[in-house]
C-alpha cells in the first residue's frame, strides 16, 4: 500500500511551507492512525495520476513485472488474495483473466470505501483509465483496454478488513487457503521494525494453500512517506531483508526482480524496490 508516482511529489503538489512544515514535523503516523486520518482518495489522487515519468522507472517497473508474472498463464486459479490493497486496484489489473474470484482487503476503512466507490462506479471513485490503457498497451491491444476493465470489475467479490498482526489477518473471516497472494508496499507500511515484518509476513502466508504463489512487492530503504500532511512510518528492509524474511517463512523463491529507482526527498524518500515470486512449500 504505499506510493506509486512518488517522484511528483515535489513543488507541483507540496508548496514551501508545506514542505517546510514536513521537515520539522517529526510526527510519524502508523496503527490505529490508519483507521483515525488516512485519506484514501487524497492518497490516490496524489500519487496515482500517471505512469510514465522521465528519469523514473519504478511505476513502470511495477506494471511490466506483473504483467510479465500473469500474461505468461501459469499463475491462476479459483481466488487471488490482495493483502493491502489501499484504495488501489491496478495491482491485479493483469491477474483478472485468471480466477474466478479477487478479493481485495486493507486495514484503513478509508481506502476500503474508495475500493467500493470503484467497484460501484461512483463518482468520488479514482479514475484508473490510464493503467488499463497501459496495461493494454502492453498487451499490444491498447485499443480495447475497456475490455480489461470490463473484465476485472466482476472478479472483485469482496472488499475485506485486514490487519497482518493478527495471526488471521482476516479475522473474523476464515478463508479457505488461497491460490496466490499479492501484497505490493503494504507490510513496510504496516509494521515498526524487522521483527514484526518478519511475523506479518508468516500471518499473511498461513492464508496461502501449499504449492500457492506469493507475489510480493517491497519498498527498499524507506522510514517514511507523507499523504497529505501527514507523514506515516515505515520500517527501512534492504533487498536482503525482503529476501530472507520470504525465504524463512515456508517459501521458496521462483524469481526475483529489482529495480534501483530512488527518491531523495523528504516527502518519501527510498532507495529501490523488489518483487518476488515465491511459492509455498509443501507439507
Amino acid at each position: 500500500m504505499l506510493f506509486v508516482n512518488i517522484i511528483k511529489l515535489n513543488r507541483r503538489y507540496f508548496n514551501h511551507k508545506q514542505l517546510t512544515d514536513m521537515a520539522t514535523t517529526p510526527l510519524l503516523r502508523a496503527g490505529e492512525d490508519y483507521k483515525k486520518i488516512f485519506d484514501g482518495k487524497v492518497y490516490a489522487d496524489t500519487l496515482f495520476n500517471q505512469i510514465e515519468v522521465e528519469g523514473f522507472t519504478f511505476t513502470e517497473f511495477r506494471l511490466k513485472t506483473l504483467h510479465n508474472i500473469f500474461s505468461k498463464g501459469t499463475i491462476k486459479g479459483k481466488c487471488l488474495l490482495e493483502i493491502g490493497s489501499g484504495p488501489c486496484i491496478h495491482t491485479v489489473i493483469p491477474a483478472a483473466k485468471w480466477f474466478d474470484e479477487i478479493i481485495m482487503t486493507d486495514y484503513s476503512p478509508s481506502n476500503r470505501d474508495m475500493q467500493e466507490k470503484w467497484l460501484k462506479k461512483d463518482s468520488g471513485a479514482h479514475n484508473w483509465d490510464i493503467y488499463f490503457k497501459y496495461y493494454s498497451k502492453l498487451d499490444g491491444n491498447e485499443d480495447n483496454w475497456q475490455q480489461l476493465e470490463a473484465a476485472l470489475r466482476p472478479k472483485i467479490k469482496r472488499v475485506l478488513s485486514c490487519d497482518v498482526h493478527l495471526p488471521n489477518p482476516l479475522d473474523p473471516i476464515k478463508l479457505e487457503p488461497v491460490d496466490v497472494i499479492c501484497t505490493s508496499a503494504c507490510l513496510e507500511s504496516a509494521c515498526p521494525d524487522k521483527d514484526s515484518y518478519h511475523i506479518a509476513t508468516k500471518n499473511v502466508v498461513s492464508l496461502l494453500k501449499p504449492g500457492g504463489k506469493l507475489i510480493l512487492i517491497g519498498i527498499l530503504n524507506c522510514t517514511h512517506y507523507t499523504v497529505g500532511s501527514e507523514r506515516f512510518q515505515c520500517v527501512s528492509l534492504t533487498k536482503d531483508d525482503v529476501v530472507n524474511t520470504v525465504k524463512t517463512n515456508d517459501l521458496k523463491i521462483i524469481e526475483i526482480f529489482d529495480d534501483d529507482s530512488s527518491l531523495d526527498m523528504d516527502a518519501a524518500p527510498f532507495n529501490g524496490s523488489v518483487i518476488i515470486l515465491a511459492e509455498k512449500k509443501s507439507t
